[in-house]
């Protein structure tokens, strides 16, 4: 099999020609949800679960996992599906800009010490615990704040 020397050739991300597939992960201590701030768009400056692309041959469940260190230097493992969102962006004329299917993941730390604070790596800004009655005042994506209210924490 023939291996692909530049893989950005490849990169169609922004204004894509099909949906492209996004893990996140929700990692909740004492009612607090881990963010982080994004670096790049979609959605740079905004707050968000950690999270990022499933690469090709990766099984979504390990995206996630390696996401979640990849951005916060915290080995998570899944437990559970969290729900599935759909994230279409249009620009001021109407096309589509970004189109993912993400795909969200309950998980818990297994490394370290549990009250190990997260360290902003990789595609984020800052990362930080957030007390669940607080979210509303960060500047959340709108994949997330959907994703929030479907299961009601912060958003009810």
């Amino acid at each position: 099999m023939k291996k692909r020397e530049d893989l950005s050739v490849y990169d169609t991300r922004h204004y894509p020609v099909r949906p492209q597939v996004g893990v996140g992960i929700l990692l909740i201590r004492n009612e607090s949800l881990l963010l982080i701030k994004r670096k790049f768009n979609p959605d740079k400056g905004y707050w968000s679960i950690p999270g990022g692309h499933v690469e090709l041959g990766e099984k979504v469940k390990d995206a996630a996992e390696r996401e979640g260190f990849e951005e916060t230097g915290l080995k998570v493992r899944v437990t559970k599906l969290a729900g599935i969102i759909d994230k279409i962006m249009r620009d001021k004329e109407g096309n589509i800009e970004y189109h993912y299917v993400l795909i969200n993941y309950f998980v818990e730390q297994v490394e370290g010490e549990l009250d190990q604070p997260p360290v902003a790596m990789d595609d984020a800004l800052e990362a930080r615990f957030v007390p669940f009655n607080e979210l509303k005042k960060y500047k959340l994506t709108e994949s997330l704040i959907e994703l929030l209210k479907q299961l009601k924490i912060g958003f009810e």
